[in-house]
């Protein structure tokens, strides 16, 4: 068997994807939901989706509720306060948690829209793989599909 694609999901991306489901962010829900990827988010993200949509789009929060039951993502581990140090150097706890957590994860990407944060100088530094937006994480997706269809 081959090894899933493993991309980590950033709050952003999530409540993107609920938004505009044929957008880049939709995609990857949609092959997180067939098995195609390996959605992987923390604890964190899931209570900070859960925040976002009640407070500014309560209408969706039963369906975003399901669509986490039915895509199942694995749930990476909470840093510690001493795993995070390093990155909350260059972003606020939150956004080092998160990092931190995909770093720890061992995701193969980190998708957000959240670019002003996590594209910072000094943050690709932090990390072993790509921070990317949707359709570059659709890219790389597709880039590590190449290698079994050649």
């Amino acid at each position: 068997m081959v090894a899933r694609y493993r991309m980590f999901f950033d709050t952003s991306v999530y409540v993107a994807a609920l938004l505009s489901p044929k957008g880049a962010a939709g995609e990857l829900i949609q092959l997180a939901e067939y098995g195609s990827i390996q959605m992987v988010v923390s604890e964190r993200v899931i209570i900070e989706s859960d925040n976002v949509l009640s407070r500014k789009f309560p209408d969706i929060v039963e369906e975003s509720r399901k669509l986490w039951k039915n895509i199942a993502p694995e749930i990476a581990s909470e840093p510690t306060q001493a795993q995070v140090k390093r990155f909350k150097k260059i972003l606020p706890f939150a956004d080092a948690a998160i990092l931190c957590s995909a770093h720890l994860s061992n995701s193969d990407a980190f998708v957000t829209w959240n670019t002003r944060d996590f594209m910072k100088t000094g943050i690709k530094n932090l990390v072993s793989f790509p921070i990317v937006v949707p359709g570059d994480g659709l890219k790389l997706f597709r880039k590590s599909l190449a290698a079994f269809l050649d």
